[in-house]
């Protein structure tokens, strides 16, 4: 049989972009349980079929092997604190969000883009984990944006949109946090060390713009979200940063590869490149990143 690295493979899987999703059962006893889960997947419409795949070793496994009934809440993309939740949470998760029943007493979770209430048509086992198939019974959905997941991390298409119309139209540069092997890659220069920043073409955009860039920089890079877009009050223009995966390449002069744990022991020339890099380092430890829209003093985080 053919054998692959665990982790690798887990990761390979986690470059698909998925939305997220909350499934939920209750017990013959009345025990509320839900996980949070990406392996969802619509299968027909006639009848209407879709998929979740609870494993092996979730400690509700059972239930769900089980149930006759279950939901899927589809989660928007401001529910990243219940994702997290019902990913990981000890406590009583039903506690922690809000939520209501649909008309088979199974919890629905408050606010989500969209709710599928099923019941059980199918339970394949498959490998370490079980192909529970539902019948749709009842949905509902609403015009939200979904949270995304991909890579480890959530990003959010309303805000990837917001930030995209501000950076094409207003924003003067665009620069990037690159990541390389754990590292990210800072200029010093001699007022303090800058993250790479290029002003934006015209003709081109900031995303545009930032491909040209990091192509002249050599080996491959996959530009990821917008991170940060605000105003420098110094100048009144607008400014963008997207976060980058790179390998390879050359390292540019005067630019060189820090350890992402050791970033706050630098000096940025800035306050706003301090608080950003700060910010970066803190969301890269939790896995989730967020966007910052504002000035370079102050703003919100989304």
């Amino acid at each position: 049989m053919t054998t692959h690295d665990p982790k690798a493979l887990r990761n390979a899987f986690g470059s698909f972009m998925t939305g997220v999703t909350i499934v939920t059962a209750v017990s013959k006893t009345g025990e509320k349980v839900g996980f949070t889960a990406n392996s969802f997947t619509s299968i027909s419409m006639d009848p209407p079929l879709l998929m979740v795949c609870p494993a092996n070793k979730l400690s509700s496994f059972d239930i769900f092997e089980q149930c006759e009934h279950f939901a899927v809440s589809v989660l928007a993309e401001d529910q990243q604190h219940a994702s997290n939740c019902f990913a990981g949470s000890k406590e009583d998760r039903f506690a922690q969000v809000a939520w209501h029943e649909d008309a088979f007493g199974t919890p629905l979770i408050s606010g989500a883009v969209a709710h599928f209430s099923c019941s059980a048509f199918e339970k394949i086992p498959a490998g370490d984990h079980l192909m529970l198939v539902g019948q749709v019974e009842h949905f509902t959905h609403n015009e939200k944006f979904g949270l995304g997941y991909a890579k480890g991390g959530y990003f959010s298409l309303g805000m990837e949109h917001k930030a995209e119309e501000v950076a094409h139209g207003q924003c003067a540069r665009v620069g990037a946090l690159i990541e390389s092997a754990g590292k990210l890659l800072v200029e010093k220069t001699a007022e303090g060390y800058r993250l790479p920043a290029v002003d934006i073409s015209s003709e081109k955009g900031s995303r545009a713009t930032l491909a040209a860039f990091l192509e002249q920089l050599g080996g491959e890079s996959e530009i990821g979200q917008v991170f940060s877009v605000y105003e420098k009050s110094s100048t009144g223009n607008f400014i963008a940063f997207y976060r980058v995966e790179r390998t390879g390449g050359q390292t540019p002069e005067n630019c060189e590869y820090v350890p992402i744990d050791a970033l706050q022991n630098l000096n940025f020339i800035s306050y706003d490149l301090t608080t950003m890099v700060n910010r970066f380092v803190t969301e890269k430890q939790h896995g989730v990143f967020r966007l910052y829209v504002g000035n370079d003093l102050e703003g919100d985080v989304r």
